[in-house]
Parts: C-alpha cells; sequence; structure tokens
C-alpha cells in the first residue's frame, strides 16, 4: 500500500513521517505540498502517519493497494489472469497467480523461480542478473482530479548506480503522475520452492524523476525502437545492487541467452533459451509485467530491452526488445529543444498541369498555386524556419535557394491576394522528371543548417524522364519526404508515390480536385510545423444560404490554434468568424493575424485569447458582403436582398491546426500492400515526450474502392501509349481514355467504412499494454487494386475532450495468386533433349481480379527447375502474358516463378497446382539471412537479394510422401494440355 499526501504545509523544521514496516518515509517543506510515499506493508498494522518537529498540516487524499485483481475476462485466458502482488511475501509458500496466456509459448510456463538454476548460465551470472532485475510499482490511469485509477507494475533493470531502465509504455501519463508516485524493489523474489527467504523484508526504493527516454513514435522506425525510459532512484550509495553492463556487440544466432522478469506482478521468474536468429527474440514465456525487463546473454550482460511488442504477428512465441543501441544513444545524447524546419517545395511544372482540374474547371496549375501559397503564407516567421522551391518537368531547377520565412514568402507568392511571385509565374510545359525534382530539392537545402530537413512534394503525372526517383532517393537521407498526389489513379503512380513518401517518414494524400489539394497543403503544414489538425471537415454552402451553422471544435489547452477556410470558387469569396467559449468573436489585432488569399483565408490566435483557452469555440462561415461604393442606403439594402439567392452552391472546407498538446501520427506501412495483403493502419497519439493522452479513443475511416483497375483496362483493351508531350505508358493512357468517355472521372465507386481501433497489446498494435499506438488489423480488407484513403480521428481528456485528425492515402497493388492465374501451354515442339512451348499467363489476385494489360513491369518471370526461360514476357495487349520456354519432360515441369516487388514469389504451371501438391517454398525470412551474413543491425528496414550463389550436394533418397501431378485446367487461351509428371516415378516436386 502507498499513501498520497496533498495540500502539505510544514512550517519550519516540521516533517511528516510515514512507518513503512521495513523504513520510516521523512517529508520536509522541500517535498513539496503533493507527494505520495514508498509502498508500506500492509499487514502491520496500523499504519502511523505523523508530523513531528514543528507544526503543520496534510491531507491523506488516497492510497494505492496492490490486491489479488481478477481481470474482465477469465482467468487463464488470452488476457484473463487473476494477479497476487504480494512483494513482503505475508503468504507462506508464495500463491503463483493464474496468469494470462496470451504469451504463453510452450503448453506449461516454462519459467522458474529467479533463485532456481538455470541450465548452462552460472548460478553466479543469474544471482549477479536477479539481483539488478526489479519491479516498478505506480499509480496508473488518473482521472480528471488527478486520482489515480489502480497499481500497476513493470519489470526492469539496474543500468547505472541509480538508473532504472524499463518500458516507456509503462509510465506514460502526461503529467508525470505516474512516475512521482513509483518506487522499485528488486527484493521480490521466493526460494526456488517458492517459500520465503529467510529475513524477507524488501526495501523500496522511490524514483525522484524521469533521466531520458525514447522519442514518441512517428513512423520513422518501429514503435518498440522508443519504447524506453530511464528513471532515478533515491538511494545512498551502498544501498543499491550493482548495475548490470549493457553490451555493445549484436546477439548471435545460437547465443544462450536467459530473462528475468516479473510477469503478472508475481515474484521474480527467469527462463534460459537460445538465441534463433533475426531481430525478433523467439521461445520464451511472458505476462503483462514484463514489460521493460531485459533480455541477458550467458555473461549476464544486456543484450536486449527493455521488452516492449509480444506477441509479434500473434504469435505467443515471438517478442521485441527495445534496440539497447538506442537507449545508449538517448543517455549519451540528451535530447535538444525543438529546432527550426527548413522546407522545400517540390512543384511539378509539366505540361499536364496546363490540363483541368475539378470542381470546377480551372487548370490544375492554377488550384495547385492557389494550394502553395496557402502553405507558403502558414509557415510561421521570426522562428528561424526557411523555406525554398524547385520546380520541375523534363529538368529541375532550384527557383528559390532556401531562405528565412520571413524574406522568402513575399519572392515566393508577392503581396495579397498572393497570386504572384515565383509561384503564381510558373508555366507548365515538358514532360515528367520526379527524380530531378527531389534531387535538386535535395541539394537545394545546402550544407551548414542544423535545421530538420522536409520536402513537400506535388506531383501531378507520372515519371516519364530520368533521372528516376529510385535513382536519387537514397540521397535524402534522414529528409522526410510528404507527397501529395494531384488526379485519379488514372494521372499518378499510386505505388511508387506510397512507397516513396512512407519510406522516408512522410505521408501520401491524394487530393482529386483543386478544392482537397488546398486541404492537404494546409494539413502538410499543421504535420510538418505543429501538432496536426484538430478537425477538418468539408461542407457546402447552399445558393440560400448567407452563412452557415455554427460549426463546434474544442479547444484543450493547446498554446495556439490556426483556423483555415477554403472553398472551390474564387468568384465567391467566404468568410471565417470564429467565437471563443464565452461567445467573443476573434478580430484581428497586433495578436491575431488574418491573411487572405484568392481561394482561401486563415486566422492565426495565440492562446489564452481575451483570457480564454479550454472549451467549445465556434466557426461560423459566411460569404464576403458585397462592397458598396458610391452607392445609397438603400440601393445598397436592395443588393444585400438580391444576394440572399446566390449564383450557386459553394464547397468548403475548414481545419483548425494546432501548437501544444499531443499529436496524432500515421505509422507507416509496408513499401507495397498487394490485394488480400492484412493491413495495419497503425497510428500514435502521443505528447513529444512520448507520455500519453488520458481516456483516448480512436476511429479509423476508410474510403476503398469497389472496382480494380485491372479489371476496367481488361474490358476496355489496352489503348497506344502517349509518346509525345507529357509521356503516358500504355496502362495509364487506356485509364485516361476510360476517364475521358466518363466525364472526366474513372468510373471507380469507393464504399465508406468506420473501424475503431485499439490499445491493448491484443490487435498487434505496439507494446504489450496500452502505449498510445492503436490499430486495427484489416483482415480480408483489400479487396480491389487502387488508392485507399484513411482518416483517422482521434478524442481524448478528460472534462475538456480534445480532438487530433491525420489523413493518408496507400495504394493496393493487384497481389498475383497462382490459384487463380490461368496458365495454358501452346505451340509446343519437340526438339532433341526436349520440348519448346510457350505459356500464356492470365494474372489474377486472390479476389480473382485481372492484372490487366500494360502491366509487364509490375513482375518479373523466373524459371522452375529444369526449366529454360527463353527471350522476355510479351504483353498481349487483353491481360494475358506470354514466355517461351524450354525443359525436359522427363524430369520437369513446364512453368515458372512470377516475382512482385517485396513479395513472396508464387510457382505458376499449366492448369495450377492442384490441393495437397507441394509447391516450392520461398519464403526466407530477412532475419535468417541476416544473421546467416554475419548482419544484427536491428535499424536495417529493408534486404534485397541481388545476385545468389550457391553449391548443393544432393543426397539420392526417396521423398517422404508422393505428390500428385498438376491436373490440367482449361485457360483462356489454347487447348486443354495436361503437363507431364514432375518424375517418371510421380513422386513429389520436394524429391
Amino acid at each position: 500500500m502507498f499513501l498520497h499526501f496533498d495540500s502539505v504545509v510544514l512550517n519550519g523544521g516540521a516533517r511528516l513521517e510515514v512507518a513503512l514496516g521495513y523504513d520510516t518515509d521523512v517529508f520536509t517543506s522541500a517535498s513539496g505540498t503533493d507527494f505520495w510515499s514508498r509502498p508500506v506493508n500492509a499487514a502491520i498494522t496500523p499504519i502511523t502517519m505523523r508530523i513531528v518537529g514543528g507544526t503543520g498540516s496534510a491531507r491523506l487524499l488516497e492510497f494505492g493497494s496492490g490486491e489479488p485483481t481478477e481481470t474482465a475476462n477469465p482467468p487463464g485466458t488470452s488476457t484473463g489472469s487473476r494477479s497476487n502482488p504480494d512483494p513482503f511475501l505475508n503468504s507462506n509458500p508464495y500463491q503463483e497467480p493464474i496468469y494470462e496466456t496470451r504469451l504463453k509459448c510452450h503448453p506449461d510456463f516454462e519459467w522458474r523461480n529467479a533463485r532456481c538454476a538455470l541450465p548452462t548460465v552460472p548460478d553466479a551470472i543469474r544471482d549477479k542478473v536477479r539481483a539488478a532485475t526489479g519491479i516498478i510499482v505506480e499509480a496508473h490511469g488518473f482521472n480528471a482530479a488527478g486520482h489515480g485509477g489502480h497499481v500497476s507494475s513493470c519489470s526492469g533493470t539496474l543500468i547505472a548506480g541509480d538508473l532504472f531502465l524499463t518500458a516507456r509504455h509503462c509510465l506514460v501519463d502526461p503529467a508525470g503522475r505516474d512516475v512521482r508516485s513509483a518506487s522499485v524493489t528488486f527484493d521480490y523474489e521466493t526460494n526456488c520452492d517458492g517459500s520465503r527467504p529467510a529475513g524477507h523484508n524488501p526495501r523500496f526504493f522511490k524514483v525522484v524523476e524521469e533521466v531520458a527516454a525514447g522519442a514518441a513514435a512517428n513512423g520513422s522506425s518501429p514503435p518498440s525502437s522508443s519504447d524506453w525510459v530511464v528513471v532515478r532512484l533515491d538511494a545512498a550509495p551502498g544501498e543499491l545492487p550493482m548495475p548490470l553492463e549493457m553490451r555493445d556487440a549484436g546477439l548471435m544466432s545460437g547465443e544462450t541467452v536467459f530473462t528475468m522478469h516479473h510477469p503478472t506482478g508475481a515474484v521474480k521468474k527467469t527462463q534460459e533459451g537460445v538465441h534463433g536468429g533475426g531481430s525478433n527474440v523467439v521461445g520464451f514465456d511472458y505476462c503483462g509485467g514484463s514489460s521493460g525487463s531485459s533480455l541477458f546473454d550467458s555473461s549476464g550482460r544486456l543484450v536486449g530491452g527493455p521488452l516492449s511488442v509480444g506477441p509479434v504477428g500473434g504469435n505467443a512465441c515471438v517478442v521485441t526488445y527495445t534496440p539497447l543501441a538506442n537507449v545508449k544513444s538517448g543517455l549519451n545524447n540528451p535530447p535538444v529543444p525543438a529546432v527550426p524546419l527548413d522546407v522545400m517545395i517540390v512543384f511539378d511544372r509539366s505540361g499536364s498541369m496546363s490540363g483541368s482540374a475539378p470542381p470546377i474547371g480551372r487548370s490544375k496549375l492554377e488550384e495547385a498555386q492557389d494550394a502553395a501559397s496557402l502553405f507558403v503564407q502558414l509557415v510561421r516567421e521570426g522562428v528561424g524556419d526557411r523555406l525554398g522551391m524547385v520546380t520541375f518537368s523534363s529538368a529541375a531547377g532550384l527557383d528559390r535557394p532556401m531562405g528565412l520565412a520571413a524574406t522568402v514568402k513575399p519572392l515566393l507568392v508577392g503581396p495579397a491576394p498572393f497570386t504572384g511571385g515565383q509561384i503564381g509565374g510558373i508555366v507548365p510545359g515538358g514532360n515528367t522528371s520526379l527524380g530531378a525534382g527531389i534531387g535538386i530539392g535535395q541539394l537545394g537545402f545546402g550544407s551548414g543548417s542544423a535545421n530538420t530537413k522536409a520536402m513537400l512534394l506535388l506531383t501531378d503525372g507520372l515519371q516519364n524522364t530520368a533521372p528516376m526517383v529510385e535513382e536519387v532517393e537514397g540521397f535524402l537521407g534522414s529528409t522526410k519526404l510528404n507527397v501529395i498526389g494531384f488526379g485519379s489513379d488514372a494521372d499518378i503512380n499510386g505505388p511508387l508515390l506510397t512507397r516513396v513518401a512512407h519510406e522516408h517518414g512522410g505521408h501520401f494524400t491524394r487530393a482529386l480536385d483543386g478544392l482537397g489539394l488546398r486541404k492537404f497543403f494546409g494539413l502538410s503544414f499543421g504535420n510538418i510545423f505543429e501538432n496536426g489538425a484538430l478537425t477538418d471537415p468539408e461542407h457546402v454552402l447552399g445558393r440560400n444560404q448567407a452563412e452557415s451553422q455554427p460549426h463546434i471544435f474544442n479547444v484543450c489547452g493547446e498554446e495556439h490554434i490556426t483556423v483555415v477556410l477554403g472553398w472551390d470558387d474564387p468568384q465567391a469569396p467566404l468568410r471565417a468568424r470564429v467565437y471563443s467559449p464565452s461567445g467573443k468573436l476573434v478580430t484581428p489585432d497586433k495578436r491575431v493575424r488574418e491573411v487572405r488569399g484568392r481561394s482561401w483565408v486563415f486566422l492565426k490566435i495565440p492562446l489564452p485569447f481575451a483570457g480564454e483557452r479550454d472549451g467549445p469555440w465556434k466557426l461560423i462561415v459566411d460569404r464576403v458582403p458585397p462592397i458598396a461604393i458610391g452607392r445609397t442606403k438603400r440601393a445598397t439594402a436592395a443588393a444585400s436582398a438580391a444576394a440572399q439567392q446566390f449564383p450557386s452552391d459553394v464547397h468548403y472546407f475548414y481545419l483548425v491546426t494546432a501548437v501544444g498538446g499531443p499529436k496524432l501520427s500515421y505509422l507507416g506501412s509496408p513499401r507495397h500492400v498487394y490485394t488480400g495483403d492484412v493491413l495495419n493502419p497503425r497510428v500514435g497519439l502521443h505528447y513529444p515526450n512520448g507520455t500519453v493522452p488520458a481516456d483516448a479513443k480512436v476511429e479509423l475511416i476508410v474510403d476503398a474502392p469497389t472496382i480494380a483497375l485491372g479489371r476496367l483496362t481488361t474490358e476496355t483493351g489496352l489503348h497506344a501509349p502517349v509518346t509525345s508531350g507529357d509521356a503516358v505508358d500504355g496502362f495509364h493512357a487506356t485509364l485516361k481514355g476510360i476517364a475521358s468517355s466518363n466525364g472526366g472521372t474513372l468510373p471507380v465507386g469507393t464504399t465508406t467504412m468506420h473501424f475503431p481501433m485499439f490499445d491493448d497489446g491484443a490487435h498487434d498494435d505496439g507494446a504489450m499494454e496500452a502505449d498510445g499506438i492503436y490499430n486495427h488489423p484489416l483482415k480480408d480488407f483489400t479487396r480491389a487494386e487502387g488508392t485507399y484513403t484513411f482518416r483517422a480521428l482521434a478524442t481524448y481528456g478528460q472534462g475538456c475532450r480534445a480532438t487530433r485528425e491525420v489523413h493518408w492515402a496507400v495504394h493496393v497493388e493487384p497481389g498475383i495468386d497462382p490459384d487463380n492465374t490461368d496458365v495454358t501451354l501452346i505451340d509446343v515442339t519437340d526438339f532433341d533433349g526436349g520440348q519448346r512451348g510457350t505459356l500464356v499467363l492470365v494474372p489474377h489476385d486472390h479476389y480473382d481480379n485481372p492484372l490487366g494489360p500494360g502491366r509487364g513491369d509490375g513482375f518479373t518471370v523466373a524459371p522452375l527447375p529444369g526449366v529454360q526461360v527463353v527471350g522476355p514476357v510479351t504483353d498481349r495487349g487483353d491481360g494475358s502474358y506470354t514466355v517461351v520456354v524450354v525443359w525436359d519432360p522427363d524430369t520437369a515441369t513446364p512453368g515458372v516463378i512470377v516475382q512482385q516487388p517485396d513479395r513472396p514469389p508464387v510457382p505458376v504451371v499449366p492448369g495450377g497446382y492442384p490441393s495437397g501438391d507441394c509447391r516450392p517454398d520461398c519464403n526466407d525470412t530477412a532475419g535468417d539471412l541476416l544473421d546467416c551474413l554475419g548482419l544484427h543491425d536491428s535499424n536495417v528496414k529493408r534486404v534485397q537479394v541481388k545476385s545468389v550463389c550457391i553449391e548443393v550436394d544432393l543426397e539420392d533418397s526417396d521423398c517422404e510422401r508422393p505428390c500428385k501431378e498438376p491436373k490440367g485446367k482449361r485457360g483462356k487461351h489454347g487447348k486443354e494440355r495436361k503437363p507431364p509428371g514432375a518424375h517418371k516415378d510421380d513422386r513429389g516436386c520436394g524429391c
């Protein structure tokens, strides 16, 4: 039991003393007015609290009590347990909890009490680690009044004289109340048989401060890489055990390792195993409460820690520890204050930008100029931020070298309404070299600046001129790349833009029209410079409306808000009226700045405004009233009355960005996502120091395409590529033709779905317990190729409920499925030693969507064993592809292996592989490959096999089981043909 005092007044030398049973806590006036005691042995009653040595007073606000507790789910189930937190071992022998099973790797938990011998680790090594492994106990889940909701515990390790390492997700309160309530003991253990050790009288050490911690997850690296925190313990010299060393060398495959932790708040447990390679750890048992513990080598040094994530991919035997290199770096390099930003705008001026854009038919260039001028004007001045601009078409140029925002902004956009300057002077023409734009943009940052670098790329087209993105992206380094694609899937290369943005720490978003483009430029400002957006809905002001209904948004502790309003038609300007919680109209003055462009306006509002901050703010959108020049009052009144009938509806968006408070960040996706893949839309809601807002809920809203692009092109047939002007490949030329015949838009419908997001460690979301990372694995969801758009909406806070939003897009590619891909063999001829024929492939995905014509650059083929591929793959223009092969019918089956980027290869043969047949297994883990090569860097993001040279000695032995011959299957091209068996004896392909 530990006690929480507040309203403490201690005069002169007065002391507040609390008898703990093993020691006495002494508090003085220097302790402040609000503090927690160390845990008290509640078996010793009464608990004595008294003020001595002077006068004073204190209130016992609350106490935390560690008691046997059952979860809502039945004990002994995946997330159900019954705890027994008894560090004083008042029961003898210790009564084991009923443990949850989500991280139970073996039929029975194979850990043992920490004083039990391990199979190969010497007792002296085990005892050294046992002495330095502790349990941290703290109050958790504070409510709006500041009361702790429950008592929680994690494991951890002493790594320096008074420094204790545990997981960040164990201490997440943004006000630091869990840290201030926390204490650590290293004595919570039994004898090997579970009995109480002689003279057992555990001592707790108070946590006095947080020393260092991992940064908030932002998608640039796995969340586990930053899931660590180091706290300082209050102890006199010699009172703490000997700290343990953090090993520099990486963990080797085959190396003996062991664990030490407190599962479910139970007595200390240990378990030995062998590391199997890779960045994850496999084969140990854990539970909630094991979080924060370390992994040790046979010398007792830390080789991993703290324990962060599990189960990984739903496998109870697989967990992830935070890399120690990140902990060491964080301790040796304390975080520096936020530095200014260098942002390079990379603007597409290719010929396609002269085309018209919805919603009102202005040119793409005009819409993009308005969006870019909004972004430029939003950038803050006087804080060291710098701006630059590159434009590109067939080549790229540094139009505006990097310079301070206050100097560069008027050069880029000119005076109000900010339609001039260098952005206003852009003229479209030429082809599209995305690589040139990115490359010159990176060079344009120059050297000598310590500012954080970010790039905002706008493009409406397909790269068709060297250098390509793939040739230059390696030079981006730590520069974050945010990408906005302007147009439909007929206009942009969604897979490329998705990959390059997510791989370089940024977001990919797609704007279908000019209004959406302005919104996404505004959101990019919030994501790059501020703490994201509070809200960003779209609305319509009807032709019979002079003003909108009130739009309400909450402010909860933010330091500054920016209210942005954008509309579709520059000829129908709108106005933003913002009201404080008490109803005061926010008017521009020396502190509040209003800036108006051709199709947008924003107000920057420092807080507090007129003494107000928290509460519901109100926005009303109305039409800019006509200016009365030379009119009588009667004429002005008549004009105003006539204006109540307006020429048309006006579509508008508003968004509110914020400085201060937490940020909702999308945490990225794989380089490529294919139909049938499970999609993990993870987001993180964190304050800058990695702590987590209270009572948060996150909802995910997804717009998914309902028809695959390959089906459209298959039904239409492949168009010829466009070779003049801004060149377009055949596939996209086909999509453009389809859009043109459909009134300018692709006939791709969407369906909108809502999903709850989870932060419980059970949805592949992040750490083993709640850590501010949310996920909802979307299974059987990516059913059609195309661009999926995502909007995550978080609400959080106690009393004042605040919001954050984040948007992104992912282009899903068609994943070629061997069971649905039609393969036929035609034009077979015999020759001396074999046969020659043509394989006709009609690729389909798992949902039987055709790949479609014009996609030959999206996959490669390699021969199956005993087969030779002769010549390239040929696109027949109707969704089928041919490849000529040569094989010996006595020893091989004519077939090929189809490979798509970052996807396991799939073998295909005429007629397909029958059910139960043993097709080649091409799945090798990157972790095994790295271990084989002697590489153990946990920060490796991907592995590409460029070439393989191996020598294999074959043993002449029978197969364990036969394989059936592939059965004939009638395809769409050629006659049915039954391929020869894999072997003369009809035995399996595993022979």
